[in-house]
């Protein structure tokens, strides 16, 4: 397990890449033709599934019980590329929410990508879940997975909609945070380094750690069906 860092340090963090956002805001606003950097595969998501990111805690809607033990603003968003990463696609997704998507389907056309994970910083909205529906549909190659803590715009949007066999929701679980997974999405854990965990006694899958192995291999988060878990080791 990493270490944590203070809440000072994570706030100070977050509110850099804000900083850094609203200079990116300014740009846009002047006309400026900015794109949203979808990043290359690393070592935990493996290296064919690339991954586009926003600003953790600021772009969360649903984090007050899990901020401190975020894995994403403590061991990754202290880099100052990263950092300006986030604040980029921050800055596109607020300022035009259709051009944020629309650059991301380019990446993917140009990329031929197959596998794209969905905010391993920062959450979606009601509005994303329409636009990733949207994109799916027409690039059927590619597959999308995403954890999200928005409950209740994940509920809103099933309501409605479905997503296609190639879009990947998972609920993310959190110890108390209240929870109402009305359409039974498959949900995931974590085992604290205490034991504590939400995941149920039998049957979780367990993480493996890459992304790209499990989607070669058709198991793991890529392949969970209603009602199915995955637990992450905490990290």
């Amino acid at each position: 397990m990493k270490a944590r860092c203070s809440m000072e340090v994570i706030i100070k963090r977050i509110q850099q890449m804000v900083e850094i956002k609203n200079e990116y805001l300014k740009r846009l606003q002047n006309g400026e033709n900015l794109r949203v950097k979808v990043s290359e595969g690393n070592s935990k998501t493996g290296k064919n599934c690339r991954t586009v990111s926003l600003i953790p805690g600021h772009d969360c809607q649903n984090c007050k019980a899990c901020l401190h033990d975020c894995y994403d603003v403590n061991n990754v968003c202290w880099q100052q590329n990263v950092q300006n990463i986030r604040a980029l696609n921050s800055a596109i997704h607020s300022y035009n929410i259709d051009k944020y998507w629309n650059d991301i389907e380019m990446d993917i056309k140009y990329n031929y990508t197959t596998e794209l994970r969905i905010n391993v910083g920062g959450d979606s909205t009601y509005e994303d879940f329409i636009h990733i529906r949207e994109i799916a549909l027409r690039n059927l190659k590619c597959d999308f997975l995403f954890f999200t803590k928005n409950y209740n715009d994940l509920n809103k949007f099933l309501n409605e909609f479905e997503f296609p066999n190639n879009v990947r929701p998972i609920w993310s679980r959190w110890i108390g945070l209240e929870s109402n997974n009305i359409h039974n999405v498959p949900e995931a854990h974590v085992m604290m380094s205490n034991g504590k965990t939400t995941a149920p006694e039998y049957g979780a899958y367990f993480c493996t750690g890459n992304c790209s192995e499990c989607h070669f291999n058709n198991r793991g988060c890529w392949t969970l069906q209603e009602g199915e878990s995955v637990v992450f080791i905490e990290h």
